[in-house]
């Protein structure tokens, strides 16, 4: 039963990264592939850490750099879009950081 869910959350984690290389012109749907992306990892971190017996401190560790990778990818949006109007990721090339 936990090989069939990770073989599943492996196929979602593939279709996320699908969805990150085909929506690339939106940094809010790149932003939210990337955070289902996470999601998966934390899927599979989880079902290979209860196959091992091991501790799940690291699961909360991870939760907390997905969190902070979300805050900075929402910031740096909100940051592009009240410069320049919108959210298109042609528009990072032109920006001066």
């Amino acid at each position: 039963m936990i090989w069939m869910n990770l073989n599943l959350s492996f196929f979602s984690f593939l279709i996320s990264c699908f969805m990150f290389s085909f929506f690339y012109k939106h940094i809010l749907l790149t932003l939210i592939s990337l955070e289902f992306m996470m999601i998966n990892m934390l899927m599979n971190l989880y079902m290979i850490l209860i196959n091992v017996n091991m501790n799940f401190f690291f699961i909360t560790m991870f939760i907390n750099i997905v969190i902070c990778e979300g805050i900075l990818g929402l910031s740096i949006m909100v940051y592009m879009i009240r410069n320049s109007g919108n959210d298109y990721m042609n528009l990072l090339n032109l920006m001066k950081w």
